[in-house]
């Protein structure tokens, strides 16, 4: 029996491991590209891949397991650290009773779903969202935009006042502003990309966390497009008073669509907009497996990144010496590997 696990953080390209549960062997492949050599202690089979026994890994808690992630991260000191897949139910939406909705288990990466979470970089992100509609509308007209004030009050001599070219001055009642706003005006500003990325994987990580991130098969599978049915169904599963729904694509199926149109808790997002003022706007979020998939691949590819690794000031508290996980039932559908 040979289970995939895609594991590829802190390496610049995804590395394929595949574990042997028989022999207890990890054969690792990697695509064409430079790459870096994880063990001394490795062996070229027949098919290509590098083998490396599960003797010579070592961990900082327990002896190496199968269902670990074989991934290996690079500090200053060049330490390697395995760190454990987090583990999920895979529900439906085909069914009410949160006692058959469970379809098997699927394991997540732990640096997108179980990092340490950081409330400066969630408030960062939430105050430079909130400044997307704030524009300031201020505006005042100059001496030059006002109506009249092409005559001199008064002679220049003779009269005893002070000299006056125009009753629009800025000295004047009525008269121009001097330096005055000049709306619109915008407040927006870009956040630093690694403060972006490692907002969403906080996000992800305190919903999961909180047990408010749910995974589904597929959107689809919501049977009726009947807003009771689905407000029946968030209500028997415990979701809270306010649910978003992440679909793969910007074209969400007809049910799932009508059913969040009228009730107002609910609503519904492409994954290509998830950003964190919605997750932690909403009480629970569900994805699609296929956006779930599509989320852990893309904050892996730009949380290794070249540029974001080596400027990155803002780290996170690495998960190491945590306790073996359970393994799934036996009576479950096999374990999926995002």
């Amino acid at each position: 029996m040979q289970t995939f696990v895609s594991c590829g953080p802190q390496t610049n390209m995804a590395t394929l491991v595949r574990v042997s549960l028989a022999s207890r062997a990890i054969a690792i492949s990697r695509p064409l590209g430079a790459f870096r050599n994880l063990s001394t202690n490795t062996e070229v089979t027949g098919d290509g891949h590098e083998t490396l026994s599960a003797g010579s890994a070592k961990t900082t808690s327990t002896a190496f397991e199968p269902s670990y992630f074989a991934t290996f991260l690079s500090d200053k000191n060049d330490t390697s650290v395995y760190y454990e897949p987090l583990v999920a139910w895979l529900e439906t939406l085909g069914r009410k009773d949160p006692a058959n909705t469970k379809l098997g288990s699927l394991y997540l990466h732990p640096e997108v779903f179980g990092s340490f979470p950081r409330t400066d970089i969630l408030h960062w992100n939430i105050y430079w969202q909130k400044l997307y509609k704030q524009v300031d509308w201020s505006f005042a007209m100059t001496r030059e935009e006002k109506r009249g004030g092409g005559r001199k009050p008064w002679p220049q001599k003779g009269t005893g006042r002070s000299r006056q070219g125009s009753i629009r001055s800025p000295l004047w009642f009525k008269g121009g502003r001097a330096l005055g706003p000049r709306g619109p005006r915008t407040y927006y500003f870009m956040l630093p990309f690694n403060l972006r990325v490692r907002g969403l994987i906080s996000a992800l990580s305190c919903k999961f966390a909180q047990n408010d991130l749910r995974i589904v098969d597929s959107l689809a599978s919501l049977p009726s497009e009947d807003p009771k049915f689905l407000e029946e169904l968030c209500e028997a599963r415990e979701w809270g008073p306010s649910v978003l729904f992440i679909h793969e694509s910007d074209c969400a199926p007809r049910n799932i669509t009508l059913a969040t149109d009228t009730v107002g808790h609910t609503n519904i997002m492409p994954v290509q907009g998830l950003n964190v003022y919605s997750m932690l706007k909403h009480e629970t979020i569900v994805l699609s497996l296929k956006s779930a998939k599509l989320i852990q691949e893309r904050l892996l590819f730009h949380l290794n990144r070249p540029d974001v690794r080596e400027f990155e000031k803002y780290k996170v508290r690495p998960i190491v010496n945590r306790p073996a996980l359970p393994q799934p039932l036996e009576y479950f559908a096999p374990s999926i590997h995002l």
